[in-house]
Order: C-alpha cells, then sequence, then structure tokens
C-alpha cells in the first residue's frame, strides 16, 4: 500500500479546485492521514527551515504582508498553527514580546523545540478531528503559513479558526494553490501535501464567517521559483528586488491560475496566496 491517503481516483470537481480532497476524511482515515503527515516534515526537512534561502524569502514576504499589519498593536493573542520550530515567528516576538505566543503543532519533537526556544508560549497538540482546545473568541490573531495543505479536513479547522478569534481578528494565511503535481506518482515531500485552491479558499472560509480583508495577493511566480530554488538565485538576489518582481509577475498572470497544472501552460502561474481574513 502507497504511504498516502491522497485519491487515486481523480473527479473533475477535484482536479477544478471546486473540491478539496480529503476535506470529507472521517473516522480511521481522518487518523490515518494526521499520523502520515505528523512528523513527516521534521524526518524530512526539519533542519532546513532556519537556514533554507527559499524559506528566508518566505519569511520576507511574511514580513511585509502579516507583521507589518499585526506590530501596530503592542500586545495581544496570536496563534501560529503548524508552526514547526517557530523560525517564522521569531522576529515577530522579539520585536513585540507582549504579544503572548501560542502555538498548535502536531509534531511531537517539533513541540519539544517550541517549548525550548519560546519559554511561557502555549504549547498545543491539536487532535486529527481538527478541534482546537483553545477558549472561545480569544485571540486577536491566527496565522497559518504553508501548513493547511498538509491537514485533512481543513473546513473544520477554518471553522476552528473562526470560534477561537474575537470579533474583529485577523487570519493570516499562505497556502499553495495547485495540486503540488500528480499524487497519484510517488511523493517528493510529505505524503499527503495538496495545495489548496483560491476560490474553495475564499468560499469555505466564508461559509465560516471568515471575510476576506482584501483580495488574495498571488506570490512565488512558478517558473522563476523554480529557477531560483534550483540554483542559487535565491541567496544572490536581494530580496526586495526578488519581491517586487515577484510580485508583479504573479499578478501579470494570475488569471492563468489552475488547480491541476497538467500542462506547460498551465504551469505558469502563481503557485501561492497570501489571505488575509477578519472575523
Amino acid at each position: 500500500m502507497r504511504n498516502t491517503s491522497l485519491p487515486q481516483e481523480l473527479f473533475d470537481a477535484v482536479r477544478s479546485g471546486h473540491e478539496l480532497a480529503g476535506d470529507s476524511l472521517r473516522g480511521d482515515a481522518l487518523v490515518r492521514w494526521y499520523e502520515q503527515e505528523k512528523e513527516a516534515f521534521f524526518e524530512g526537512g526539519a533542519d532546513s527551515g532556519p537556514s533554507d534561502p527559499w524559506y528566508a524569502y518566505m519569511r520576507f514576504v511574511n514580513d511585509r504582508l502579516v507583521f507589518r499589519e499585526l506590530e501596530r498593536r503592542d500586545q495581544g493573542d496570536i496563534l501560529f498553527l503548524g508552526a514547526a520550530e517557530g523560525t517564522e515567528a521569531v522576529d515577530f516576538h522579539r520585536r513585540r514580546p507582549a504579544w503572548r505566543l501560542h502555538f498548535l503543532e502536531a509534531s511531537d519533537n517539533f513541540r519539544a523545540r517550541l517549548t525550548a526556544q519560546f519559554p511561557g508560549a502555549a504549547i498545543i497538540e491539536p487532535d486529527p478531528a481538527g478541534r482546537m482546545p483553545i477558549a472561545d473568541a480569544s485571540l486577536d490573531a491566527v496565522c497559518a503559513f504553508c501548513v493547511l495543505h498538509h491537514i485533512a479536513n481543513v473546513s473544520e479547522v477554518l471553522g476552528e479558526v473562526a470560534r477561537v478569534l474575537k470579533r474583529g481578528g485577523q487570519f493570516f494565511v499562505r497556502e499553495p494553490c495547485s495540486s503540488m503535481g500528480d499524487w497519484r506518482g510517488p511523493r517528493s515531500a510529505t505524503p499527503n501535501e495538496r495545495g489548496i485552491s483560491r476560490h474553495w479558499m475564499i468560499r469555505t472560509a466564508a461559509e465560516v464567517g471568515l471575510s476576506p480583508h482584501d483580495r488574495p495577493i498571488p506570490v512565488v511566480f512558478e517558473p522563476i521559483n523554480k529557477t531560483l530554488v534550483r540554483t542559487i538565485g535565491y541567496r544572490l538576489v536581494p530580496r526586495q528586488i526578488l519581491y517586487v518582481v515577484d510580485r508583479l509577475l504573479s499578478a501579470l498572470v494570475a488569471l492563468n491560475d489552475h488547480y491541476w497544472r497538467d500542462t506547460t501552460l498551465k504551469k505558469i502561474g502563481p503557485s501561492s496566496y497570501h489571505y488575509r481574513f477578519r472575523k
């Protein structure tokens, strides 16, 4: 049996991105997905996050699109979903130490690292069903940076985010927007990762009471991304220049936004979107 829970029979609704593979799983199938993903990133790339230049660029993007907004306030309560070892939160915590940090992380190994890295933070273990042991309307902000595509029942998680946010609270998301390849073949990363289409994300967030604060921002123009990842581009190109070019090109090709990218033409487009939702 292949070590994936992604469906091997594809329907048009999944190919188009109108339905999200895995979102309807329940019971043992949901637990199986959760266990397959729980330690997969730790075992496959745990040491790459802090040093990898691509991740450094992603943190630069987050700083421009997320943390500059949050830092207008001196304090609050913020939750990071699937934070791994918390690299995304380090600079924000240094600049705004009065914000109370909460981390929801499935990996036992990463939770141990978070405990050591952020003394006093709330380190929380999720359950496979997506329920969060967090009080209603208790958080000012929730961040999910490239984590939802590892989770099966994303709609349940979005509902929980809406529940734990205060009225007017913000939910910041960065997610890949394509299938991330043909998952019926061998997987190069974690067993069940698949992107989330833009229209599915917006529609499902609206259904649980999360409204877009502004239009989704396309980022990481795919042909350039692959070239820079395979070379030393992310080390040499100044991040501000890369950011400006990336934003421009991603916006220009955003109309060519296909979920199942099985032709060369379909692959020319943004690979991810940044979203800002408000409760």
